[in-house]
C-alpha cells in the first residue's frame, strides 16, 4: 500500500515537471517565433511600415519616381558645358476641406483678390474677337467708348465665372477635398497663409519646369495629361517618356475582409526607380538666334509657318530646331490649333522647289554626265507630251552653264542635267541622299516625304521633280542631304541626343553614324564651289555672310491647289553652309506661304545669311581673305530696331 502511495507521488512530481518543460518549451518557441517576427517587420520588411506609418508626401516619394531632365549645350567661356533647359520644380498646391470652410462666399473673394482670373482667361487673345467688327472708319472716340465698356464686361464676366467656380468648390457639401489652383507662387502662399482660414491646405506637387519658353516648344514637347495620367507627349518628352518617367514604385501587401492590412501578411514595398536624362546636340545659343530669326521672318511675312534647322554636317549634330508659330509648354492647354504642335521640320512634308536642284546637279556631276562648265541653251521652255515647262516668271535665259544654271534657278537646265543621267540613275542618287525615307531622328511622327511620282511611269515626273515640283520631303531630308555635299558626299545619320545619363550615375553616349557615301569627294567638292557662285554672282546674295565664303540655294516653289493645279501661293526655302573651306553648318530655312508671295531671295536667304554670321561669330572663325568683307546684305526685317 505505501510502495503504490509512493509511486503514485512520484508519478504525479515527474507529470508535473513534464508539463513545466513542456510549457518551458512552448515559451521558448513562441520567444523566438515572436524575435524572428519582430525582426521580419522591424528589419526585413522595415522599409514597407515605415513608408505606410509615413504621411502622404513621403509615401508619394518613394512610389512616384522624379522626371529625368533634358539638358542643352552652351558654350561658357571654359569649354562646353551642360544647361539644364527642362527639369522638375516643386510648387504647392491649394486644396480645400469645404465642410471646415464656414464663410465660402468671403472665402471666394479673398482667394479671388490673389489669384485673379486663370491663366487661360487671356485679354490679349479675346479682344481680337471683341473689337474685330469695329470699323476702321468709326469715330476714334466713340471706337474707344465701345472698348472700353466691351472690355469692362468681358472682366466683369470672367470674375463671375471665377468667383462661382471658387464658390462651388468650397461649399461642396461634405466633401473633404477640392482642387482650388495649381503652381502657386511663393507670394500667393504667403498671403494665403496670412489670412489663417481653416479649411485651406497646401500639398507640394512636381511639375516640369521649362527654364525659357522661346528655345523651341515644338522640339522639346510638354509634359501633359493622357487618359487621367500625366505623361510626355510631343517632341523629345514624348519620344523618351518612358526613359525620362523611370519606373514607379510598388505596394505589395495582404488584406483582411475589411480592406485592413494583415500585419503577419505578406507584405512588401519596391521603391521607385528615377527617370533618365536626355543631354541633347542643341546648342543653346544658336537655338535662340535660330528661333529668333524665324520668328521673325514669319512675322514679318505674315507667313503660314516656318522652320530652321542648323546642323554639324561632319557629325549630323542637330544644333538647333525650331518652328514658328511655335507654343509655350507651360501653357499647353491653351493651344487651340493641335498643329502647333508638330516639328514641322520633321513632321511635315512639303515641295521644295529650286533647291533640289543642288540634288539633281550632284547626280549629273557624279556620274560625270556634267561639268560646272557644260553648256546648253534654254529657250525658255521644254515641251513634254502635253505639257510645256517653263522656267521661273517665263525668263529665257538662252546659253547658260551649268553653274548658271544654279546661280539663277534654271528649270530646263535641271531638267537638262537630270536627262543626261537618265530617270533611272536621278532617282537612285534621290533615294541614296535620304529622300522618300525617315532619317531616324529620335521625334515621334517624323514623316518619310513622298516620291511617288517618281515611280509612275512618264517623262514629266522626273522632268519636274529635278527642280524640286511634284516630289515631297521634309525640311530635315534637306538639311542632311547638303550635309552630305559639305561633308565628302557622306550622308550622316541626325544626331539629337548624344548622352542619356541614367539615374544611378552611368552614361550612355552615342557617336556620329554614317549612313553612306553618296556622292564622291571630287563632286561634293565641285557641287559647293557652285553653290559659292550662288550666294557671289546668282540668287542667294542676300544670304551673303560678310568676310566668310559661304554657298547656298534658293528655292521659291507654287503650292498645288484642289486638283493638283498650281495656286500663286509659294513655300520658300534657302539652304547652305558655312564657311566654304571647312563648312562648320548647314542651316535649311523654309517659310510657307508668305504673304503676297515673295521669293527666296527676299524671305529665306537672309534668315540663313543672319544665323550664319551670328554662328562664325560665335565659334571665333577668323575670317576668309578673299572674302567680300564690306558686302551688307539686306537683312533689315531681322533687325532688332
Amino acid at each position: 500500500m505505501s510502495s503504490r502511495l509512493a509511486i503514485s507521488k512520484k508519478n504525479k512530481k515527474d507529470d508535473g515537471q513534464g508539463r513545466v518543460k513542456v510549457l518551458a518549451l512552448l515559451f521558448i518557441i513562441g520567444s523566438g517565433l515572436i524575435i524572428l517576427r519582430l525582426a521580419d517587420l522591424q528589419i526585413f520588411k522595415g522599409a514597407f511600415y515605415t513608408a505606410m506609418a509615413a504621411d502622404q508626401h513621403d509615401l508619394y516619394q518613394k512610389l512616384v519616381p522624379e522626371r529625368g531632365s533634358i539638358y542643352v549645350k552652351e558654350n561658357n567661356g571654359d569649354g562646353q558645358s551642360i544647361y539644364p533647359l527642362v527639369s522638375n520644380r516643386s510648387l504647392a498646391m491649394l486644396f480645400a476641406v469645404p465642410i471646415m470652410i464656414k464663410d465660402p462666399t468671403t472665402v471666394a473673394q479673398q482667394l479671388f483678390d490673389i489669384f485673379g482670373l486663370p491663366e487661360t482667361d487671356n485679354w490679349d487673345e479675346a479682344q481680337k474677337d471683341l473689337f474685330k467688327d469695329l470699323s476702321p472708319t468709326l469715330d476714334p472716340a466713340l471706337a474707344a467708348e465701345i472698348k472700353q465698356t466691351r472690355k469692362d464686361q468681358w472682366f466683369a464676366d470672367k470674375k463671375n465665372e471665377e468667383m462661382t467656380s471658387l464658390l462651388t468648390k468650397l461649399s461642396k457639401p461634405n466633401s473633404q477635398y477640392q482642387v482650388i489652383r495649381h503652381k502657386l507662387t511663393d507670394d500667393q502662399v504667403v498671403k494665403i497663409k496670412a489670412l489663417n482660414i481653416d479649411g485651406l491646405r497646401f500639398q507640394d506637387e512636381s511639375w516640369r519646369f521649362y527654364s525659357e519658353n522661346d528655345l523651341g516648344g515644338q522640339l522639346f514637347g510638354f509634359w501633359g495629361m493622357k487618359n487621367d495620367a500625366r505623361q510626355g507627349m510631343y517632341g523629345l518628352e514624348g519620344y523618351y517618356n518612358n526613359l525620362l518617367t523611370g519606373k514607379y514604385g510598388e505596394i505589395h501587401s495582404e488584406k483582411d475582409t475589411w480592406g485592413n492590412i494583415i500585419a503577419i501578411g505578406q507584405n512588401s514595398i519596391k521603391e521607385k526607380e528615377d527617370g533618365s536624362s536626355l543631354v541633347t546636340t542643341i546648342d543653346r545659343a544658336i537655338q535662340y538666334k535660330a528661333c529668333d530669326d524665324i520668328n521673325k521672318a514669319v512675322d514679318h511675312f505674315k507667313a503660314e509657318k516656318g522652320s530652321i534647322i542648323v546642323m554639324d554636317p561632319k557629325t549630323g549634330a542637330i544644333l538647333a530646331m525650331c518652328g514658328s508659330p511655335d507654343y509655350n509648354p507651360d501653357l499647353y492647354s491653351q493651344v487651340t490649333d493641335g498643329s502647333v504642335y508638330n516639328i514641322p521640320a520633321v513632321n511635315e512634308a512639303y515641295e521644295p522647289g529650286s533647291i533640289f536642284k543642288s540634288i539633281t546637279m550632284s547626280a549629273a556631276v557624279d556620274m560625270g554626265k556634267v561639268t560646272p562648265d557644260t553648256t546648253y541653251v534654254d529657250t525658255g521652255g521644254v515641251k513634254i507630251g502635253p505639257y510645256t515647262i517653263k522656267n521661273y516668271k517665263n525668263k529665257i535665259y538662252g546659253k547658260q552653264t551649268m553653274t548658271e544654271v544654279l546661280d539663277f534657278s534654271i528649270n530646263t537646265g535641271a531638267m537638262f542635267a537630270m536627262e543626261a543621267t537618265t530617270p533611272k540613275v536621278f532617282l537612285k542618287y534621290v533615294e541614296d541622299f535620304g529622300f522618300g525615307k525617315l532619317t531616324g531622328i529620335p521625334l515621334s511622327g517624323e514623316v518619310a516625304g513622298n516620291l511617288t511620282n517618281l515611280y509612275k511611269k512618264g517623262d514629266v515626273y522626273p522632268a519636274t521633280a529635278s527642280f524640286g515640283q511634284g516630289i515631297m520631303v521634309t525640311p530635315l531630308q534637306m538639311a542632311m542631304a547638303y550635309g552630305a555635299i559639305s561633308n565628302g558626299g557622306v550622308l550622316m545619320k541626325p544626331l539629337l541626343v548624344s548622352q542619356i545619363i541614367k539615374s544611378d550615375g552611368t552614361v550612355q553616349n552615342f557617336q556620329p553614324q554614317e549612313v553612306r557615301q553618296v556622292i564622291s569627294a571630287k563632286t561634293a567638292s565641285t557641287i559647293m564651289g557652285m553653290l559659292v557662285s550662288v550666294v557671289e554672282n546668282g540668287h542667294g546674295k542676300n544670304a551673303a555672310v560678310p568676310g566668310y565664303i559661304v554657298g547656298g540655294k534658293t528655292g521659291t516653289a507654287q503650292k498645288a491647289g484642289p486638283g493638283g493645279r498650281y495656286t500663286n501661293d509659294v513655300d520658300v526655302s534657302f539652304v547652305g553652309f558655312a564657311p566654304f573651306n571647312n563648312p562648320r553648318v548647314v542651316i535649311a530655312v523654309a517659310v510657307r506661304r508668305p504673304e503676297g508671295a515673295p521669293d527666296a531671295v527676299t524671305v529665306a536667304a537672309p534668315v540663313f545669311g543672319d544665323v550664319a554670321k551670328f554662328i562664325m561669330q560665335y565659334y571665333n572663325i577668323p575670317h576668309d581673305s578673299d572674302a567680300q568683307v564690306g558686302l551688307k546684305p539686306p537683312h533689315t526685317f531681322l533687325s532688332n530696331n
